[in-house]
């Protein structure tokens, strides 16, 4: 498992290196937010930063994090102990956070807990696609892939039930909250899901709705 951590008080910083490496995770550290943005490959498990640091901020840094490595949890280190930075850290998409001084444990227990519910809300439907079913996010060899909202949405029920019969009445009820709308947008989506991502196994099932197979 890989940290990146964005710490710029030296000290510490080595301290958390030395004590995430013990308990064997791998870990990128970075000083300053700027060399952070232009250096990190964003293959990361996890990112813990600290809120006030030269060049680009941990606001700024979480900002860019959220719209490039969405499905990764986020843990804020911070003095910064004001309702409004605590706010703002979870508007912006952060997982958990955790307020100076801290015991390590303690974060090495937010670190294991939040990496467990991340692997279990990742689901492999082919070897090299992986849906999140919290972030509603599919992803090709650790990539992202764009897709629209309703793409995602029956990518998630379709996922969340995988190898399951996802009937017409199911897709309306989740997606469209029972709005009428004709069999045939749901397969134009369905075509354009296969369109733009091949290798998913999504059947159908003639005059009943469709499955994906993993």
């Amino acid at each position: 498992m890989k940290i990146t951590l964005l710490e710029d008080e030296y000290a510490l910083r080595k301290n958390l290196t030395d004590f995430f490496t013990f308990h064997a995770y791998e870990v990128e550290p970075f000083g300053e937010g700027n060399d952070m943005l232009n250096t990190c490959r964003f293959n990361s498990d996890i990112y813990i930063l600290d809120i006030n640091v030269p060049g680009a901020n941990g606001f700024e840094v979480t900002d860019w994090i959220v719209r490039n490595d969405p499905e990764k949890p986020i843990i804020f280190m911070t003095a910064y102990t004001d309702i409004e930075s605590i706010t703002h850290a979870y508007h912006l998409g952060c997982s958990d956070y955790l307020k100076k001084p801290f015991d390590l444990m303690e974060l090495l227990l937010r670190v294991q807990k939040l990496l467990s519910s991340a692997h279990d809300d990742e689901i492999h439907i082919t070897p090299l696609h992986t849906f999140n079913l919290a972030s509603k996010q599919l992803f090709q060899e650790g990539k992202m892939v764009s897709l629209t909202k309703n793409q995602r949405n029956i990518l998630y029920i379709l996922t969340k039930y995988r190898n399951t019969l996802i009937t017409y009445d199911m897709f309306l009820e989740y997606i469209w909250e029972n709005k009428f709308i004709k069999f045939n947008t749901i397969a134009s989506h369905i075509r354009e899901i296969r369109h733009t991502v091949t290798g998913l196994d999504i059947r159908n099932i003639r005059g009943e709705g469709y499955l994906l197979k993993v």
